[in-house]
């Protein structure tokens, strides 16, 4: 079954306890088409969308991971009450993806040093990936599927076969910088991206033992985000707290573009063709640039009140930011006509966003 207008983007966004989409076409009134609050008191960390985009997944300090259709129907939460002990999160949650494929699996990672996957049509976990000795703050599938990475602030690497379940590499920062941010190239199943907090950024084939090309403290301060482009694997973007966008040529193994903004960058993300990054700031904005040719903002989202941002256990985005950065992920086709800017209900501050368009019915 088709969704009735495939062409309507959606922004879901998280702060503090809330989750929200936003129907980002709106040019007047309240644009935000469905809030939820998964458990009052603890922020959550982390929110995806799913590959139809109708299905969003969060998780959190709750250590729980809930399922929303975009419609507002509560679609499952994970662990169930019903299932085994075995399958209960004694951990908060920092970070979450969805398979590639169908999205019928969807891995989890964050204090408790194990990486989760869940089968959504069974509801359980399925398997336990170990090999962390620290926090992990990010994870991710590779393009096919086969393999899964996870960072962590002790500046791991680790390569872990879907399939078997069996470490395949594992690799370190060169410099033990604490990882907080990678990206698995869309089109080779070995090219990811690393970086962290001493500013450097690494592009790996994880068939080797060390980083394919290095920009050393790239970043004078931790960097927030990073994406391989779409369109060229040779070309990546990325953002920190030092206010610097760049997007760096592993070809020449220099910056090709730098872009100065007047906020600390907290994250980004490509659309689907390469041509558009949108960086999020953590003083809640979000700017769009058009990157063909030296990249050139198009508009600016604003984002969260700060009542809605201390709604978590009265701490505020700002001290979360220390060590869950803001996540976004931009999926599909951004519109020629952006009224981003036209939404006034969007105000400060953003732990995690996505933006996505429905395309097909999910079902779990």
């Amino acid at each position: 079954m088709g969704f009735v207008d495939p062409a309507a983007p959606l922004l879901a966004t998280c702060g503090g306890d809330t989750v929200k989409l936003f129907d980002v076409t709106v040019e007047t009134g309240d644009p935000c088409v469905l809030a939820y609050t998964p458990a009052p008191a603890h922020p959550v960390n982390a929110v995806k969308w799913n590959h139809t985009n109708l299905i969003v997944a969060s998780a959190g300090d709750d250590k729980k991971i809930s399922l929303w259709h975009k419609k507002g129907q509560n679609v499952g939460q994970l662990p169930t009450s019903t299932v085994d002990r075995g399958d209960d999160i004694e951990e908060c949650i920092y970070s979450i993806s969805f398979s590639n494929k169908g999205s019928r699996y969807l891995c989890s990672c964050g204090s408790g040093h194990i990486v989760r996957i869940w089968d959504l049509q069974r509801k359980r976990c399925i398997k336990w990936l170990s090999g962390h000795t620290d926090t992990i703050t990010g994870v991710m599938y590779n393009c096919k599927d086969e393999h899964l990475a996870s960072i962590s602030m002790k500046g791991d690497l680790i390569l872990h076969n879907l399939a078997s379940g069996a470490r395949v590499s594992e690799l370190s920062d060169p410099n033990g910088q604490v990882l907080r941010v990678l990206d698995y190239s869309r089109n080779s199943r070995h090219l990811l991206v690393t970086a962290g907090d001493d500013g450097s950024v690494h592009l790996w084939d994880t068939t080797a033992k060390s980083p394919k090309v290095s920009w050393l403290k790239q970043h004078s301060a931790p960097t927030s985000g990073v994406c391989i482009s779409p369109s060229s694997d040779k070309i990546i973007a990325t953002v920190g707290l030092d206010k610097k966008l760049y997007t760096l040529d592993s070809g020449s193994r220099r910056p090709a573009h730098t872009i100065p903004h007047e906020a600390p960058f907290s994250s980004l993300a490509y659309n689907d063709d390469g041509t558009i990054i949108a960086a999020g700031t953590n003083s809640g904005r979000v700017v769009f640039y058009d990157i063909r040719g030296k990249p050139k903002p198009l508009t600016i989202l604003r984002a969260y009140n700060t009542s809605e941002v201390y709604a978590g256990n009265g701490r505020s985005l700002s001290l979360l930011m220390r060590t869950v950065l803001l996540k976004l992920l931009f999926l599909g086709e951004l519109m020629k006509s952006l009224f981003l800017c036209q939404i006034p209900c969007l105000q400060q501050h953003l732990q995690a966003l996505v933006l996505g368009w429905p395309l097909q019915v999910f079902s779990l």
